[in-house]
């Protein structure tokens, strides 16, 4: 049978299944699977694979067989095949029989230069993959087989019309056996060459170009138009090793978007990074992290480090990733570094390099690092970024208060302000200043006072000034003038003895002089209000 796309491929696949008892009988399927995949010389033991459900990887190629096969089957076997899909794995089956034959690498064997023989070849080949995969293996009809065709000058024409008569045979008879016929090959050679076969186009194609681009498309040797319905995949990355759950492999890095032989269930999910923490060394400092934090296996380090004021402490927190040991920069969730060491009026600070630094703010949401002083006086640092941070002398005074107003009540002056803050600490004080010098003080708790001292002949100034643990005094606030209120004009210069009795009478002391008169004189209620309120705040 033939299929013109790997979309029929599939579908026709399933269609067979449809019987009762057929599909339950299945362990795994032709399928498509996008995400990350590798490939290894042999294929890794089962072990290493359950280990390796730790790393971003869900697709793995296997060599089932060829001339140039490298690798002999090692693990590979149908047991080995059935536990891997059962483990959630995808499988590449791939096979690598003769190669172009301009290549002059030694000990390969090479296409026949004649194009009926090469072509013959290719079909040879694809009876050889077919028989593996179904008799060997026991890979289920409709299963990938990608042909391994290295890279081969591709300024060599008699070369390409070589290798274009293998492939037609490869994929013609590979369809005729129902699979699914695939290739493997340099983007700017074999890729380049089998793009242009028409009906003989592979329906599955395995582009190497080790660009370092995790993706399927834009590769300039091939075009987008091209097998365009989940029928690539791009190995991005030669030959390397990566460990993961503490199993070390070998592999070429590859991303999937295409044909694989896939279990009957979904694959887990890649599980993310788990959580964890590190020390300082010191017993000072620890940094923690949840998962999810970094988008890969990080190694976070904690490191103390010297910091720029004798009575200060920081450390360095850096992170990098445990598979291309590129530094991370910025973290998908906060790292939070308990400096269990009491602030004390030092200042939480943080520094790219460890000589310029600035102050931290406190923690909020949608920011990049910012602090909490705890209840036992350590300090809680929340990064989404690594760097120096620290505890340094704090320098920085509290914010001005602000909102200073003033109000006479029962002949004394209340003012009133909103609370400062600082970058270290707490407030500690409140100064209330009379005409720029300190007359009290109250604790930073505070948001009010009351003061009686005017000047009887000017103005009298007062300023809220606030101060932090290290003793740092912030601007002194806005000002809060009193005046004298003015002595009404009509009240006479020498006041009658009666005056002075009746309105200690009225406020509460004493019985009403006889000496006042019975209808009282305007002057009277002129002065009485003076003299309850002489002074007042100036607008």
């Amino acid at each position: 049978m033939r299929w013109g796309s790997l979309a029929v491929a599939v579908a026709a696949l399933l269609l067979a299944l449809t019987p009762a008892g057929s599909a339950a009988q299945q362990h795994s399927s032709a399928g498509v699977f996008t995400g990350y995949g590798f490939d290894a010389c042999t294929a890794p033991s089962t072990k290493a694979l359950q280990a390796w459900s730790a790393s971003p990887y869900r697709a793995v190629g296997v060599y089932l067989g060829g001339v140039n096969r490298a690798c002999g089957d090692g693990n590979l076997s149908s047991t080995w095949i059935a536990t891997t899909l059962g483990m959630g794995w995808n499988l590449l089956p791939l096979y690598v029989g003769l190669q172009a034959p301009c290549v002059s690498q030694s000990k390969l064997q090479h296409i026949s230069t004649s194009l009926t023989t090469a072509a013959s070849q290719g079909r040879a080949a694809a009876d050889d993959a077919a028989s593996l995969a179904a008799g060997k293996f026991a890979l289920p009809d409709g299963s990938p087989i990608y042909f391994d065709m290295e890279g081969y000058p591709a300024n060599n024409a008699s070369c390409t019309k070589v290798v274009q008569a293998f492939v037609t045979g490869w994929v013609n008879e590979l369809r005729a056996q129902g699979f699914v016929p695939g290739v493997y090959g340099s983007a700017a050679s074999t890729i380049r060459d089998v793009s242009t076969l028409g009906s003989a186009l592979p329906d599955a194609i395995w582009i190497a170009n080790w660009n370092g681009v995790e993706a399927v498309f834009g590769d300039p040797y091939v075009s987008d138009s091209l097998w365009t319905n989940h029928q690539r995949v791009h190995q991005y990355k030669g030959g390397h090793n990566e460990t993961w759950g503490g199993a070390t492999i070998n592999i070429d890095s590859n991303y999937v978007d295409g044909a694989v032989v896939s279990p009957i269930a979904p694959p887990p999910p890649a599980p993310p990074p788990p959580a964890g923490s590190v020390g300082s060394g010191d017993g000072k400092s620890t940094a923690t992290w949840t998962s999810g934090a970094f988008s890969s296996t990080a190694v976070v380090t904690l490191t103390a480090s010297a910091p720029p004021s004798p009575t200060g402490y920081a450390v360095q927190l850096s992170v990098t990733d445990s598979q291309t040991s590129a530094p991370v920069t910025r973290f998908g969730a906060p790292v939070s570094l308990h400096l269990a060491v009491p602030a004390n009026g030092l200042a939480p600070s943080f520094s790219t390099d460890g000589t310029t630094w600035k102050a931290l703010p406190k923690a909020t949401p949608g920011i990049d690092a910012g602090y909490t002083i705890l209840g036992d006086g350590t300090v809680e640092i929340d990064t989404l970024v690594p760097g120096y941070f620290g505890l340094l002398a704090d320098t920085v005074p509290p914010s001005r208060p602000d909102g200073v107003a003033g109000k006479f009540v029962k002949g004394a002056l209340r003012l009133t302000w909103n609370g400062s803050t600082d970058n270290a600490g707490p407030i500690v004080r409140y100064d209330v200043l009379l005409d720029g010098t300190p007359s009290a003080h109250v604790p930073g708790s505070a948001r009010r006072v009351t003061v009686r001292a005017f000047h009887s002949s000017g103005p009298t100034v007062y300023r809220i000034r606030a101060a932090d643990l290290a003793g740092n005094a912030s601007i002194a606030s806005k000002a809060v003038v009193v005046v004298p209120a003015k002595r009404p004009t009509d009240v006479p210069k020498v006041l009658p003895r009666w005056a002075w009795q009746l309105y200690a009478s009225q406020h509460g002391s004493g019985s009403r002089p006889t000496a006042a008169p019975h209808k009282l004189p305007a002057w009277y209620w002129h002065w009485a209000a003076w003299r309850s309120a002489p002074y007042r705040v100036k607008q």
